[in-house]
């Protein structure tokens, strides 16, 4: 199976990690992700205080957890 990491340019993938460490969180309290295979998700504010990196799907509202930053962007998520 292919790495989906290279889905989303270099770029976009720090912009990601950067987000996550300043904890840019939208004023509705989620930071937003998008997947081109699974939609999108967000993280919310109390996640990140916590250091818990887990997602909640939009549409679904089914939660993945993620060990570390690698993982989540290997998964094919990035900020959106």
């Amino acid at each position: 199976m292919k790495n989906e990491t290279h889905t989303w340019s270099e770029g976009l993938q720090q912009e990601t990690l950067n987000a996550i460490s300043e904890m840019r969180i939208n004023p509705d309290g989620k930071l937003r992700f998008k997947n081109r295979h699974k939609g999108g998700a967000y993280m919310t504010f109390q996640d990140l205080l916590s250091g818990k990196l887990s997602l909640t799907d939009n549409e679904s509202g089914e939660v993945s957890e993620f060990a570390d930053t690698e993982e989540l962007l290997t998964a094919g998520w990035a900020v959106d």
